[in-house]
């Protein structure tokens, strides 16, 4: 999926680990919220939920607007507003959902004047191909239109439910 929006997120590829970097006119916390409230999340990711207490080693779930499960994950590390980091298996996708769990990490840094760099790591994908070819464009429709939610109060189209 390629969305014109999608250019305001820089990214790299390998075979076994995307990176994807944005700049987004809002507090660290502004984005942490965005990330881990479904009410922002529905609004820029293809209008799931997220469901999780986010302790180490808790659940972290996500299900599809008609409510099928989307995600059945683990949070893997937590320190809020700063870094988000969670196994990552697409249900959504038979193919992709028998491939082992890869892993997501979303890392927020302040960098002054009300701007905070956003970036999000998707990597041990080596074992998870269907998982790569699925995700690799879907990064940057999706943190672009966090940006967008956060900085306009107004989704993108094509990124929500």
């Amino acid at each position: 999926m390629t969305h014109p929006a999608a250019a305001d997120a820089t990214s790299t590829e390998a075979a076994d680990r995307l990176v994807f970097q944005i700049y987004i006119r809002a507090t660290p916390e502004q984005v942490w919220q965005g990330i881990t409230q479904t009410e922002f999340r529905r609004q820029y990711f293809f209008g799931s939920t997220f469901e999780s207490t986010l302790e180490p080693g808790s659940p972290l779930r996500s299900h599809g607007p008609d409510g099928e499960l989307w995600g059945d994950d683990v949070v893997l590390e937590c320190d809020p507003p700063r870094l988000l980091s969670h196994s990552w298996r697409s249900l959504w996708d038979p193919a992709a959902a028998e491939e082992a769990p890869s892993r997501v990490t979303w890392r927020i840094e302040e960098q002054g004047d009300g701007i905070t760099k956003l970036t999000v790591v998707h990597d041990r994908l080596e074992h998870s191909p269907a998982t790569a070819r699925g995700v690799s464009s879907g990064w940057a429709l999706i943190i672009s239109g966090l940006k967008t939610v956060l900085e306009t109060g107004t989704p993108l189209s094509g990124s929500r439910g």
